[in-house]
C-alpha cells in the first residue's frame, strides 16, 4: 500500500521506479554472470593445480620407489609440498600403506585409508578433524626400461600419491570476489541512479512551476503564468497553460463556471438562506458527510449539528449578524452515519445592494487529522518530558532551546541554568578541537552524528555519554533545530573494557596454545622421520653386522635424548608464559650451586677436552630465588658453551658481587655469534647457523629460557661476542639481605670442597 501511493505522488517518482527497476535487473544479472564466470574459473585452476602437482610428484617420485630412497622422496615432498593451502601429501606403497607422510595438520586412521577409485581420481571430502579439502590422487607406475616403454602391458604400480590442499583459502577467495562484485553493482547502480535522478530533475524543472500555478488558477488566480524553460513536450504543456489562462481572463465566467468551482472545493462550503435552511453544498460536504445534495437542499441547519451546538443559533447567531462574519470556529458536526467530525467554521453574511441578509455564506474545514497531530504532539511532548534519556533542543546557532528533567538527572543543570546558554559552554573540551569540527560540520550537512564523548556535570564530576544529534528542517527544507539526546554510558564502557581485557586475555592463551603445538610440530618432525629412516635402512636387506645394528641404535637413543629435552623445554615455555609454572623462592646461597655447576660442566667438557674454571666466589652471596631453576639458568649457559667451544679450549664462570645484585658470567673462547645474530639469540626457535656444524645445531629455546628464569628472579640476562672468539653471558640477580645464622639454610652440597679443572 505505501509503495503504491509512493508511485502515485508525482511523475517524478513513476519514472525513478521505472529507472530504477530497468537497471536493477541489468546490472544484477552482469553481477551474476560475471561472478558465476569468476567463480568457474577459480574452481578450475584449483582442480588443475591439484592435477599437476599429484602428476609431477608420481613422475618424479619413480625413481625413489625404485631404490627405495626415503630421504630423496622426503626432499622432493617437502620442496613441492611448500604452496600454503598443501595440507599434505601422502605416499602409498603398493599394499596401500603409508610409506611416507607429508603433513602441516595431524590425519586420523580414517583420513590414511587409501580410496580405491582408479588409477587417477579426484574428490573434494572433510576430514575427521573437520578440515575441508580437495584430494587429488595418482598411481605411481613402474617402466622399468625404454624398449618396454611401448609395451603398455610391461608398466606396473609401484605404488601410489596423494595430495590434500585446503578448500578454505579458495572458499575465502571466493567471499572476497562476492564482497567486489557486489561493492563494484553498488557502486554502479548508486553512479547511475544519481546520474538519473540529476538529468530527470533538469527535465521536469517545468513540473513543479506548472502544479502551483494550476493551484492558483484553482483558487481563482487566472494571472498565474508558468515560465517556459525548454522547447520539448514539457515546454510544450507551460505554453498551453499559459494560452489557457489568458483565454480564461477574456472569457465572461457564467453562473455554471462559478458553480463547477464550488463544487470543485476541497474544502467544505455551505449555503444558508436567511431562515437558516440549506441553500447550496459542495461535493466536499457531501463526500463528508455522506449525504446526497437533494436530502440537504431545503433542510433546516439543525440536521448538520448537535443539539446546543448550532452556529446558526442562540447568542453566536447574532454576533455574526451584528460583525458580518465570524472565523476559524471550532465546531462539531454531524454526518449522516451519526458519527461526529470536529470543523474549523467561518461563515460570512451575504448582503444585497439594499443592505437586506441574502444569505450565509459558510466554509469549513475538517480539523480531524489536526486534532490528530496536537494529540500526537501532546503525547510526544509528554514522552520526552518523561524520557530516560537526556533530550535537549538547540536552534541553529547551537542555543539551548528546551531540556527535559533527565537532562538535569544526567548533568546536573536545570533549565532555568542552560535555556539560552550556547552548547559550547558546556563542553568539557576532553576531545581534540577537529572532534567538535567534525560534529558540527555533519549536522549542517543535514546529516545524523552519532558517537560518545566525555563531559563534565556541573559538579565538576567527567561522564561517558553516547549522543544522537539529529538536524530539523522547516517547511523551506531548511535546518532550524537540532535534538541531542544522550545517554550516560559510564558504567557499560567500564563493562565493555574488562570483557576486552578477558578476550585479549583469552586469546593470548590461545596464541600460546597455537604457539606451542607448531613448535612441537616443527621440532619433532625431523628426528621423527630420521628415526623412522634410520631404522628402515637398518632393517631393510641382508643381514648386517651387529656394530651396524649398535650404531644404528645408539643414534636412535640420541635422538630420543633430543626429542625428550626439547619436549621439556618447550612444555617448560608454555607453562611458564600461561602463567601455571610456580617458583619456590627462598634464601639461597650462590657459591656452593656454582661449585656444583662447575662439576656438572666438567663431566660434559671432558670428551671435547675444555677446562672449566671458576673465579671470584663468595660463600656468603645470597639471592631469593629457585635452587632448581637457577640450576637450571646456569647449565643452559654452560651447556651452550660447551656446545659451541672449541676443542682444547676454556670455559670460566665468574661472579662478581657488589653492594646491591651480584653478577654470574659464563665465558668460552669458543666460535662466538654474529653481531647482526645477537638481538635475537633470545627469542624462542632462533637459531644461529652461519658458520656453526649442524651436528651442534639446537632447537633455540635455552636462552628463551634461561632469560625467563632470570627475569622471574628480578634479575636480566645480556650477551657480548665476538665471532670466532668467544661469547660471554652475563646473569644480574638481586642479593637477598644476610639472614641471621640461626635462620641460615644452607644446601646439602654447600659443604662441599670445590674442584678446580
Amino acid at each position: 500500500m505505501m509503495i503504491r501511493r509512493w508511485l502515485t505522488r508525482s511523475l517524478t517518482h513513476k519514472l525513478m521506479a521505472l529507472f530504477f527497476a530497468v537497471f536493477f535487473g541489468a546490472v544484477c544479472g552482469l553481477t551474476f554472470f560475471a561472478y558465476t564466470s569468476s567463480r568457474n574459473a577459480m574452481y578450475q585452476e584449483f582442480k588443475i593445480r591439484g592435477e599437476t602437482l599429484a602428476k609431477t610428484i608420481a613422475s618424479q617420485a619413480r625413481t625413489h620407489y625404485r631404490e627405495q630412497d626415503i630421504e630423496g622422496l622426503t626432499t622432493l615432498l617437502h620442496s613441492l609440498g611448500e604452496g600454503e593451502d598443501v595440507v599434505a601429501i601422502l605416499a602409498y606403497r603398493p599394499s596401500k600403506d603409508v610409506w611416507l607422510e607429508f603433513s602441516g595438520i595431524q590425519l586420523t586412521t580414517e583420513d590414511l585409508i587409501l580410496p580405491d577409485l582408479g588409477d587417477v581420481w579426484q574428490r573434494d571430502v572433510a576430514l575427521r578433524k573437520g578440515y575441508r579439502i580437495s584430494e587429488f590422487g595418482r598411481l605411481i607406475v613402474d617402466v622399468p626400461n625404454q624398449g618396454e616403454r611401448d609395451n603398455l602391458l610391461a608398466a606396473s604400480s609401484i605404488g601410489s600419491v596423494r595430495i590434500l590442499l585446503d578448500r578454505d583459502a579458495l572458499e575465502q577467495r571466493l567471499s572476497k570476489l562476492v564482497s567486489q562484485t557486489v561493492g563494484a553493482s553498488m557502486f554502479t547502480l548508486l553512479l547511475g541512479g544519481g546520474l538519473f535522478i540529476i538529468l530527470l530533475r533538469q527535465s521536469l524543472q517545468v513540473i513543479a512551476p506548472l502544479t502551483e500555478a494550476t493551484k492558483k488558477v484553482a483558487e481563482g488566480d487566472l494571472y498565474a503564468t508558468v515560465p517556459v524553460s525548454s522547447a520539448d513536450e514539457l515546454g510544450e504543456l507551460a505554453k498551453c497553460f499559459n494560452s489557457m489562462t489568458e483565454q480564461l481572463l477574456h472569457t465572461t465566467v457564467s453562473k455554471n463556471y462559478v458553480d463547477n468551482v464550488i463544487r470543485s472545493m476541497t474544502d467544505l462550503l455551505i449555503v444558508f438562506s436567511p431562515d437558516g435552511t440549506i441553500r447550496s453544498v459542495n461535493h466536499a460536504t457531501l463526500n463528508l458527510l455522506g449525504y446526497e445534495e437533494q436530502e440537504l437542499l431545503g433542510q433546516g441547519g439543525a440536521i448538520l449539528f448537535p443539539p446546543h451546538d448550532n452556529p446558526l443559533d442562540g447568542e453566536t447567531y447574532q454576533n455574526m449578524l451584528r460583525q458580518g462574519s465570524i472565523h476559524q470556529m471550532a465546531i462539531t458536526c454531524l454526518a449522516k452515519n451519526g458519527r461526529t467530525f470536529s470543523l474549523s467554521w467561518s461563515a460570512a453574511v451575504m448582503r444585497g445592494e439594499d443592505g437586506l441578509i441574502e444569505g450565509i455564506a459558510c466554509i469549513a474545514k475538517d480539523r480531524t487529522e489536526q486534532d490528530q497531530e496536537e494529540e500526537q504532539i501532546r503525547l510526544q511532548g509528554t514522552a520526552l518530558e518523561s524520557a530516560a534519556n537526556a533530550v535537549m533542543i538547540m536552534d541553529r546557532i547551537g542555543r539551548i532551546t528546551w531540556v527535559n528533567p533527565s537532562f538535569t538527572s544526567l548533568t546536573g543543570y536545570t533549565a532555568d541554568d542552560v535555556l539560552g546558554r550556547n552548547i559550547r559552554s558546556l563542553t568539557a573540551e576532553q576531545q581534540a578541537q577537529p572532534f567538535y569540527q567534525n560534529q558540527w560540520q555533519t549536522i549542517m550537512r543535514g546529516k545524523v552524528w552519532h558517537g560518545e564523548s566525555t563531559n563534565r556535570r556541573k559538579d565538576g564530576s567527567l561522564y561517558t555519554e553516547e549522543e544522537t544529534i539529529t538536524p530539523v528542517r522547516d517547511r523551506k527544507g531548511e535546518i532550524s533545530h537540532f535534538i541531542s539526546i544522550r545517554q550516560d554510558v559510564t558504567k557499560r564502557k567500564q563493562a565493555v573494557e574488562t570483557i576486552q581485557d578477558a578476550h585479549q586475555k583469552l586469546k593470548a592463551l590461545d596464541q600460546l596454545r597455537s604457539q606451542f603445538f607448531a613448535d612441537i610440530s616443527h621440532e619433532l618432525r625431523t628426528p621423527l622421520t630420521v628415526i623412522r629412516g634410520e631404522a628402515e635402512v637398518t632393517l631393510r636387506g641382508k643381514e648386517k653386522p651387529i656394530s651396524e645394528y649398535r650404531a644404528t641404535l645408539e643414534r636412535i637413543v640420541q635422538l630420543s635424548s633430543q626429542m625428550n629435552k626439547l619436549v621439556g623445554d618447550i612444555l617448560f615455555l608454555a607453562r611458564s608464559e600461561s602463567g601455571t609454572l610456580q617458583m619456590d623462592l627462598k634464601p639461597t646461597l650462590l657459591g656452593p650451586m656454582l661449585e656444583e655447576v662447575r662439576r656438572e660442566t666438567a663431566i660434559l667438557a671432558r670428551s671435547q677436552n675444555i677446562a672449566v674454571t671458576l673465579q671470584g666466589v663468595s660463600r656468603e652471596a645470597t639471592v631469593q630465588g629457585d635452587p632448581e631453576r637457577l640450576m637450571q639458568l646456569f647449565m643452559i649457559l654452560t651447556d651452550n658453551a660447551v656446545k659451541y667451544g672449541r676443542k682444547d679450549g676454556s670455559i670460566v664462570i665468574r661472579q662478581n658481587t657488589s653492594e646491591h645484585e651480584v653478577q654470574v658470567m659464563v665465558s668460552d673462547n669458543g666460535l662466538g655469534i654474529p653481531e647482526a645474530d645477537l638481538p635475537h639469540v633470545v627469542k624462542r626457535a632462533y637459531r644461529v647457523w652461519r658458520g656453526r656444524p649442524s651436528a651442534v645445531g639446537g632447537a633455540g629455546l635455552g636462552l628463551p629460557i634461561a632469560k625467563w628464569i632470570a627475569e622471574a628472579h628480578h634479575g636480566d640476562i645480556s650477551i657480548t661476542s665476538t665471532l670466532h672468539q668467544g661469547t660471554t653471558v652475563t646473569v644480574r640477580l638481586p642479593l637477598h639481605p644476610v639472614p641471621s645464622p640461626q635462620c641460615t639454610h644452607e644446601p646439602d652440597h654447600a659443604s662441599r670442597t670445590p674442584e678446580r679443572v
